[in-house]
């Protein structure tokens, strides 16, 4: 590989090889080793290990920023489906996106540094204010098409605590899927999560959707 790695290849070795080992004990050595180069040709690249953690945040932070929680034709769907159908696509989608490669190892990295790094943490957060944003425009174009009639002012406090259960559920999630990489660390990307769905984990999901679905349509009984 030698002179051909790029800085992108050596963020994704620190990611991949952070999954496995976590961040503080990933050693330059470790990254390394993971493309195939010399210690010191990291610092072709790079300043120091610090350098490539910094790096590998703003890469981070970059590519969650740019990740849409919902559909742009927001309007179109939520004329076309019901509340139910068109959160458990949502949020079915957003689960999947988060089981590849890489967004399962940034996923995973932010979440390993948000109690070392301030800056994992306001990547976090804004990723948080991103969703909650998103599922308030959802919920805006549900209540316009007709098909919920929750009062608008409630309409924030409902997207807060959907999406702050909706998080937990995906931490509990990933967290499951990420002991079956662990434990299965020679299957191929693409055969991984061919193994069997955890049907259990996806009838939960289910679950508190069609229970946030009820709550905000007996809120529209009372207004």
């Amino acid at each position: 590989m030698g002179a051909k790695v790029s800085k992108d290849d050596i963020i994704r070795a620190l990611l991949d090889t952070a999954f496995f080992r976590s961040t503080g004990a990933t050693s330059l050595k470790d990254i390394a080793e993971k493309i195939g180069i010399k210690k010191a040709s990291l610092y072709n690249h790079f300043e120091s290990r610090d350098d490539i953690i910094k790096q590998t945040m703003d890469s981070c932070r970059e590519y969650v920023e740019a990740i849409m929680f919902t559909p742009r034709d927001i309007d179109s769907v939520t004329k076309k489906y019901p509340p139910d159908i068109v959160f458990k696509g949502i949020i079915n989608r957003y689960f999947k996106m988060h089981e590849k490669t890489p967004l399962f190892q940034i996923y995973t990295f932010l979440e390993s540094q948000k109690y070392f790094s301030q800056d994992a943490v306001d990547i976090i957060k804004g990723e948080n204010r991103k969703i909650i944003a998103q599922t308030i425009q959802v919920l805006k174009a549900l209540k316009a098409n007709g098909r919920i009639s929750i009062d608008m002012k409630q309409i924030d406090s409902a997207a807060v605590w959907f999406c702050s259960g909706m998080k937990e559920l995906l931490n509990l999630y990933l967290l499951d899927k990420k002991k079956i990489v662990v434990n299965n660390p020679d299957s191929g990307e693409g055969q991984l999560f061919s193994l069997p769905a955890d049907e259990t984990a996806l009838e939960k999901i289910d679950t508190y959707i069609d229970s946030f679905i009820d709550l905000i349509a007996q809120k529209g009984k009372h207004v």
